[in-house]
């Protein structure tokens, strides 16, 4: 009997496999701690602690997010910037800072002159004084031009009318406060402004938005932009 057998040593006591020994499919035992590997099934995340698991899926979150975040603004900022040029302006209307509303397709038959500014913008500072100087000329001379000032919505009313008294500016200017929804103004939005200031746009004598310009303007630039607009409407 096996009983018999084991007291006569015919069968060898079992033995526990020794290390390095192969164990089938080519994997060997080695180590002589294998649950410091992780629970059996779990493979190379058994060693995992939940709190790790928690780390990794919020790091796999918050990266989803940052992404997503960053496709949204560039799908915005396409949607917005510069999207109707050589389409009809649209037909928006500006509270003046007296109060007289300025309708922008009463002006059509003249190149506009749409500049949006901040008055916590450095650029718009320099660039004040050249509208002033060509809108002066224009009322002087009777030229077909016409400076329209834009100043954003989210500016400070009383630093955005120290700006105007400060610099002298006389050409019609509002600001873009039509709406109390937050984020830029509703003129902003309509001609696809981009939030950069200085910016401006010039609108031909037939309506239609001939251009833009992005930035500081010089009265080089300034003109030839004109004389363009006029030429295209």
């Amino acid at each position: 009997m096996v009983g018999d057998a084991a007291e006569r040593g015919d069968i060898p006591p079992a033995t526990e496999p020794e290390r390095g020994v192969p164990m089938g499919d080519g994997a060997t035992l080695n180590d002589d701690e294998p649950g410091r590997h992780g629970r059996i099934g779990y493979g190379r995340l058994g060693g995992w602690t939940p709190l790790g698991f928690a780390v990794l899926l919020l790091l796999i979150l918050g990266a989803t997010w940052w992404f997503g975040r960053g496709e949204e603004s560039a799908a915005e900022r396409e949607r917005r910037t510069g999207n109707i040029q050589g389409e009809p302006a649209p037909d928006v209307t500006l509270t003046l800072l007296d109060g007289q509303p300025l309708r922008l397709a009463d002006l059509e038959g003249k190149v506009v002159v749409l500049n949006f500014w901040a008055s916590w913008c450095e650029p718009c500072r320099r660039e004040a004084p050249i509208l002033q100087a060509l809108a002066a000329e224009a009322s002087a001379t009777g030229e077909k031009t016409v400076v329209v000032g834009v100043g954003i919505r989210t500016d400070d009313d009383g630093a955005a009318r120290r700006f105007v008294a400060d610099h002298g500016l006389t050409y019609p200017i509002g600001r873009d406060t039509a709406t109390e929804e937050p984020g830029v103004g509703p003129i902003e939005k309509a001609f696809g402004v981009p939030s950069a200031y200085p910016s401006t746009l010039f609108i031909a004598p037939d309506g239609t938005v001939d251009r833009y310009h992005l930035g500081p303007i010089s009265e080089a630039q300034l003109r030839y932009a004109i004389d363009e607009a006029r030429s295209a409407g």
